[in-house]
């Protein structure tokens, strides 16, 4: 019984220190592909995938205009031939209505263009209302009645006697008279285009002018009624105003009795009573100002009084005072005595009575100084106060005059004002009657201009106006190449296989290492084994791709630190060995000493890749050990050896869950700089799940066009949810499409290693 070997945990994430994804770009522009760790990548399609789409289906796009040109071209002979229309068009003419200032005046009629678009378009309503069509169709001697077109819509009816009879549907004639007759208003003209199309020519004729002529003789008829009416009116009118003239006169005559014309004068000029109503407001005007200046006078004086503050006129007064001019000349004799005694140096006792009466005559002085002021201050209000009392009494006087004289005058202005209103008045009416005078000769010697005309009379058209064999191939072509696109896109929605970097864009969150162009797009590659062609035909492009596979895998993780790496796919058949193989090659043709180990142990491929025994193998390593070396065979291809699986275990899972793994990684490790396993499908088998999480990095490996986004996707989660570091996608076997860019860039190489371009 087989002891299983014991479960180990999982391998540690490799060291920091990688650089940052780098999305591959390869032979396919960056536009098209890439996408780092980021989140999903946005799924529209861009120009160039819109480009690329309509590249790949040119020749259908082709072929299907053409196909459409002919179903277009045969289409408009069955048309032409059994469901041909011809046209019929005529214009009418709209009559600007004319309008003048007054009523109607020489020299001020105009025509009222601002009304001309709203008039057409009712006169085109009107053409096309029901109405029109019921009394059109429903003459009987109308040479409509006589057309091919009207003769479809009548039945044969059985009559209850036996006999037969024939009845048209007015209302089936009407509807399709509807639908095809149209009326439309030429904008920035006066006109109206008319149509009416059938299959009979002369039936579109005869219909379009039985209807516009039926439409003017209504209108010729409402014009005659209006103006008749109008007519009248006017008449009524002017006998109205015949009447108000009389009136008039009669008043205007009692009107010049009544004033008196020496008096008011004749209107605008001045008369007596203006004069006089001049020179009692001028009066007015200067006796006002007189009585505010003595107004102003008392009113400053009696405040001077009031605040104690003498006006110059009361000193004046005081000192020219009879008592006072006694008393001043007493005063002066004392002194003078006074100062005579002095001089002569007597001082004797008359002397001094003398200067005792001065005092006194001075001391009385001032006291009657001060009756006087007083006196003077009361004669001095008193009289500014009369003054201001009689200038107040002259201007009441003056202002009840020039009231009496406004009166007058008021009652004079409105006489007149009458007078001139009467005259006025009838003025404007005799100008009025002579309008309406006009105006019935007008409408007599005229007559009533209706407001549409025949511009141009239909005639018999020549040629269809259905179908138009450029309007029909266009839109033949036109759904041809919308059929084409339609198909186009829909193949491209509804592919969700891995073609290009975008589609790996789309699954989100996975580098792309690079795309490995298909075997038969690489001449150089032609007899060598695919597996070896980086070192069997190391100057195709293929083996181009896989160098920059290994340079982008230096960006994408540290090869210091990622050392064991797992080579899986999501499906068999995706090239994983050969890529595994290719990678090998390719670091150890770099430097690098390189172990390359078959894991895959359901169908084991490097035995045959490099022709060596398969009985020796991995398995044996893992079971012990001591076999390490005798299970490794060099090859031809420098620094590189290889391991095969060996003979298959019963237990391969439980083996590489193991530590027994972890132990075989470490001692490869001690010779190798890197171990790469080449495993089986990841979502087919459960090896290698097991190896994922307990290797440095995991690279996948796609098939272009065979594996879905989905697909991918799935091996995607799977290796997230194992915590398997995921170094990135490389895209195999990528087809180059005629005329696209991977296809001239294949071209490009190899004329740029051949020396043709610089």
């Amino acid at each position: 019984m087989t002891t299983l070997p014991q479960t180990t945990g999982i391998r540690l994430p490799r060291p920091g220190g990688a650089s940052p994804p780098m999305v591959a770009g390869g032979p396919m522009p960056l536009a098209h592909g890439g996408g780092g760790g980021g989140g999903a990548a946005a799924a529209g399609m861009t120009a160039a995938d819109i480009w690329r789409v309509l590249r790949a289906n040119t020749w259908l796009i082709v072929i299907l205009m053409f196909v459409a040109s002919v179903v277009g071209y045969g289409v408009n002979w069955y048309l032409a031939k059994y469901h041909s229309r011809f046209t019929a068009v005529a214009l009418v003419q709209v009559v600007p209505a004319q309008r003048s200032t007054s009523l109607i005046k020489e020299g001020n009629d105009y025509t009222d263009w601002t009304g001309m678009s709203m008039m057409q378009r009712n006169q085109a309503m009107i053409l096309q209302h029901d109405s029109l069509f019921s009394r059109v169709l429903a003459s009987g001697d109308a040479a409509i009645r006589k057309t091919n077109w009207f003769k479809q819509f009548i039945a044969t009816a059985q009559m209850p006697d036996g006999s037969t009879k024939q009845i048209p549907d007015i209302p089936a004639a009407k509807f399709d008279l509807g639908e095809r007759f149209s009326a439309v208003a030429q904008p920035e003209s006066a006109l109206i285009r008319v149509e009416f199309s059938c299959s009979d020519p002369a039936d579109c004729k005869t219909v379009l002018e039985e209807v516009i002529q039926q439409h003017l003789d209504e209108q010729q008829n409402n014009t005659q009624t209006r103006a008749q009416d109008r007519s009248r009116d006017l008449n009524n009118l002017r006998v109205k105003y015949e009447t108000r003239i009389r009136e008039l006169q009669d008043r205007q005559q009692n009107r010049m009795l009544m004033l008196d014309i020496g008096q008011i004068g004749s209107p605008g000029r001045y008369t007596a009573t203006d004069l006089e109503m001049q020179s009692a407001v001028s009066k007015q005007i200067e006796h006002a100002a007189a009585a505010n200046a003595l107004q102003a006078a008392f009113d400053s004086l009696d405040a001077q009084i009031k605040q104690g503050i003498d006006p110059p006129q009361v000193e004046e007064i005081v000192e020219h005072d009879m008592s006072v001019m006694a008393y001043k000349d007493s005063m002066v004799r004392l002194k003078v005595a006074i100062e005579a005694m002095t001089a002569a140096g007597s001082d004797s006792r008359q002397r001094r009575e003398l200067e005792l009466q001065r005092d006194a005559y001075g001391r009385e002085l001032e006291d009657l100084r001060g009756e006087k002021r007083a006196s003077a201050r009361a004669s001095l209000l008193d009289t500014a106060r009369s003054q201001a009392q009689q200038a107040k009494e002259q201007v009441d006087t003056d202002s009840k005059k020039v009231e009496q004289l406004k009166q007058k005058l008021g009652d004079l202005a409105v006489s007149m004002s009458d007078y001139l209103s009467i005259t006025d008045e009838l003025s404007s009416t005799r100008e009025d009657l002579k309008e309406i005078k006009a105006q019935l000769d007008s409408l007599g010697s005229a007559g009533a201009q209706p407001p549409v005309i025949w511009a141009s009379r239909p005639v018999t058209p020549d040629t269809p106006s259905f179908p138009k064999l450029p309007l029909t191939m266009s839109i033949a072509v036109l759904v041809g190449v919308m059929v084409a696109l339609g198909i186009a896109f829909t193949r491209e929605l509804m592919d969700t296989s891995v073609r290009s970097p975008r589609d790996i864009a789309r699954v989100g969150q996975m580098n792309l290492l690079g795309m490995i162009p298909h075997e038969e797009d690489d001449p150089q590659s032609a007899g060598a084994p695919l597996p070896l062609v980086i070192f069997q035909a190391p100057t195709s492009i293929m083996a181009e791709q896989y160098r920059q596979v290994r340079t982008r895998l230096q960006y994408a993780a540290s090869l210091d630190t990622t050392r064991s790496i797992v080579v899986t796919s999501p499906a068999p058949g995706d090239g994983k060995t050969t890529v595994a193989c290719n990678l090998a090659c390719g670091l150890a043709l770099n430097g690098r000493k390189i172990l390359l180990v078959d894991a895959n142990f359901r169908r084991p491929e490097l035995n045959k890749v490099f022709g060596v025994a398969n009985d020796v193998g991995l398995s044996n390593a893992l079971a012990s050990l001591d076999n390490f070396e005798g299970a490794i065979r060099s090859t031809q291809v420098p620094n590189l050896d290889v391991m095969t699986t060996g003979l298959r275990p019963a237990n391969p899972t439980e083996l590489l869950e193991s530590q027994l793994l972890t132990d075989f990684i470490e001692r490869a490790l001690e010779e190798y700089d890197h171990v790469i396993f080449d495993s089986g499908p990841m979502l087919l088998v459960s090896e290698t799940a097991a190896m994922a999480p307990r290797v440095d990095g995991v690279i996948s490996v796609v098939r272009a066009a065979s594996n879905s986004r989905g697909l991918l996707q799935r091996l995607r989660d799977s290796l997230r949810q194992l915590k398997a570091e995921h170094l990135g996608v490389v895209l195999n076997g990528v087809r180059a499409q005629a005329g696209g860019y991977y296809n001239r860039n294949i071209k490009t190489y190899y004329e740029y290693q051949n020396g043709q371009e610089g």
